[in-house]
């Protein structure tokens, strides 16, 4: 056997213990720890600006991208941004996932690589850097992602081109929406440097970073 028939081989038997795990609701935390961590996958449906569905050789998986959060669909620019992963990934697009975990609704939570032309392009931060999503706080584990979402506010890409009236933190859009809070903190001028001062602590907010 050929060393890229090898390796050909143990994505295969590697995609197949993911939708195995998946199916039978265990976790993924074993699996993303094992190599190689990259599945081939095709894009089936964008579900939003943050979540796709794909075809691995194994079966059907859906995917949450890992270190980013979009704007909810009923949200300031949600729209926009999920048209913006739509045009990243049309469906039948090629891609790589980096498994980094799986979520509570049994999606693989990964870094997604669209693969087209011999080149490769990650997507999680595609999106962040043309301003379509937020750094996501609470499970990002590098303060790069920080960087790439200043970088896109200050060149006002995206979402960041709204008035800061808009830049509400998706997690808190959904607290709304679940009842856990009455009103959306007002929104306030973002930074670097107050998403690096809450980045990694459960359940942050965006406008009251730690003392």
């Amino acid at each position: 056997m050929f060393a890229g028939d090898e390796l050909h081989g143990r994505r295969v038997a590697h995609a197949i213990a993911v939708v195995s795990v998946l199916a039978a609701g265990a976790s993924l935390a074993a699996l993303a720890a094992d190599a190689p961590r990259l599945l081939a996958a095709t894009v089936s449906k964008v579900n939003d600006g943050d979540s796709i569905e794909v075809q691995l050789e194994a079966g059907a998986g859906r995917v949450r991208l890992s270190a980013v959060d979009t704007p909810e669909y009923d949200q300031p620019h949600g729209d926009e941004s999920s048209a913006a992963l739509k045009a990243l990934l049309p469906v039948g697009s090629k891609v790589e996932l980096e498994i980094v975990t799986q979520d509570q609704f049994r999606r693989i939570v990964a870094v997604v690589w669209s693969v087209a032309d011999g080149k490769r392009l990650n997507v999680n931060e595609a999106m962040l850097r043309d301003g379509h999503a937020w750094a996501y706080r609470r499970y990002m584990r590098d303060a790069k992602f920080c960087d790439l979402e200043a970088e896109a506010r200050d060149a006002k890409r995206g979402l960041w081109a709204q008035p800061v009236s808009d830049w509400v933190y998706p997690p808190e859009w959904r607290l709304v929406k679940n009842g856990e809070i009455r009103a959306v903190p007002t929104p306030i001028a973002e930074t670097r440097e107050r998403c690096v001062a809450v980045f990694g602590l459960a359940g942050a907010a965006t406008y009251a970073p730690p003392n």
